[in-house]
């Protein structure tokens, strides 16, 4: 078992080439229109010509807000608005064609990059026995290891198994097995390295008493708050899910991100406003299940990161605006990449670009994109 939150690894390490640090950042998309404003959530990648972002359009009126997906077939040289009918939490593309699109309400498969979109089950409904339900379905998140084969994860530490495409789903059993109140637990991430060793990542973490409103509201009561522990969930398959081991781990703070390569992950943590880093990134060996932490930085709120075969990787991350972490304006965006996941550059990056949050997507390390919750996506140019 890989039990790679508790332990550590030691990595190679390697210069980055001349070429590599030449590379920028460049604003490739920008959604600018009158009294709205576009925020990307989700972003895949599948090819080099074939990108499809998620999101929701906010009129600043306040009426009610326009679903989209952004799909570009040239790499981006030109995007289309396509709408959605429903709020887009994720997708999972399995290749340039076929991909899944988790909503609010249910989940919808595409074999057109993203151009259109059709049902093929409704979200599997939350426990009514709980005393606060979570809104909408239970699925955030879903991976496939071929067409038929996939699995989803999400709330009330909910993990299901579909052999259909996503039609009928079935409960792994093993996710409910960790102690704790399923009323506030939580599987946010999924992925696998190959067709047999995967992870899912979660986390439980109770409301804290007193129903402290949001920290940008009372900064200084943010900054003294005193950070707690949350329980780490972390399912573990090496057999492409026919079997999985469910562990848990007390951590600081709650998993932002996971990507995982050929043989490693990175795991990006953020932490509130009150702990000493905004966030921390996580190296995973998935042939050995060690880990250790490979980026921490005060000034650079990492909210992304991708790895790719041969130890090249890339942090998305943004420069805060003011003393809290968790401030609502959108600071300037910060790109580093390293070819060691240990040593890291920062990157050039288009003066224009500021976000509050960013996810990477992209099949290959010299081809990779950012989509900001600003309505941007930007293209890592030679």
């Amino acid at each position: 078992m890989y039990r790679w939150l508790l332990a550590v690894v030691l990595l190679d390490v390697a210069v980055l080439a001349p070429a590599v640090l030449a590379q920028k950042w460049t604003v490739q998309y920008f959604y600018d229109q009158d009294r709205t404003e576009l925020r990307l959530t989700d972003l895949a990648f599948p090819s080099t010509e074939r990108g499809i972002a998620v999101g929701t359009i906010y009129e600043r009126e306040g009426r009610k807000p326009k679903y989209t997906a952004l799909v570009t077939s040239d790499g981006g040289a030109s995007w289309a608005l396509v709408p959605l009918k429903e709020f887009p939490r994720s997708i999972f593309f399995l290749d340039e064609s076929n991909g899944w699109l988790v909503t609010s309400e249910g989940i919808w498969h595409t074999a057109e990059a993203g151009r259109s979109w059709t049902r093929i089950g409704d979200q599997i409904k939350p426990n009514k026995k709980l005393d606060s339900p979570p809104p909408g379905g239970l699925i955030l998140r879903v991976w496939f290891l071929d067409a038929q084969h996939g699995f989803a994860a999400g709330l009330q530490k909910s993990v299901f198994e579909t052999h259909d495409g996503g039609r009928t789903w079935k409960p792994v059993e093993e996710a409910a097995k960790p102690a704790s109140n399923p009323a506030y637990s939580i599987y946010t991430h999924l992925g696998f390295a190959d067709a047999r060793r995967g992870l899912i990542v979660g986390g439980y973490s109770p409301p804290r008493k007193g129903g402290d409103a949001a920290d940008w509201l009372e900064p200084e009561k943010a900054l003294r708050r005193r950070p707690l522990p949350t329980l780490t969930l972390e399912l573990e398959t090496g057999d492409g899910g026919q079997t999985w081991t469910s562990s848990t781990a007390p951590l600081i703070g709650s998993l932002a991100s996971l990507h995982v390569s050929e043989s490693v992950g990175l795991a990006v943590w953020g932490y509130a406003d009150s702990f000493e880093w905004p966030s921390e990134v996580y190296s995973v060996n998935l042939t050995t299940g060690k880990s250790e932490s490979v980026f921490k930085q005060k000034d650079r709120r990492v909210t992304d990161a991708i790895p790719f075969p041969g130890a090249r990787a890339f942090l998305a991350a943004v420069e805060p605006s003011g003393r809290l972490h968790s401030s609502p304006i959108p600071g300037k965006v910060r790109m580093l990449t390293s070819a060691n996941l240990k040593d890291w550059t920062e990157m050039d990056v288009d003066y224009r670009a500021v976000a509050r949050s960013l996810v990477l997507a992209g099949p290959d390390a010299g081809h990779v994109w950012a989509a900001t919750d600003t309505g941007m996506i930007l293209r890592l140019a030679p």
